[in-house]
């Protein structure tokens, strides 16, 4: 009886990190694309023609 609890425990601990894991590597796109928006619009703003770097 005890064996069998240890391995559902197992078990759930291994379906909690696959869905941790699977979650996050889903999320990666969304992050990266939040990121080079955030730095085309400081590039954009940079460029700007009255107000940017030159």
């Amino acid at each position: 009886m005890r064996i069998k609890n240890k391995a559902q425990a197992f078990l759930d601990y291994a379906v909690l990190i696959a869905i941790v894991c699977i979650s996050l590597m889903a999320m990666t796109g969304y992050v990266f694309r939040s990121i080079n928006a955030r730095v085309a619009r400081v590039r954009a703003d940079l460029r700007h023609p009255l107000t940017g770097v030159r």
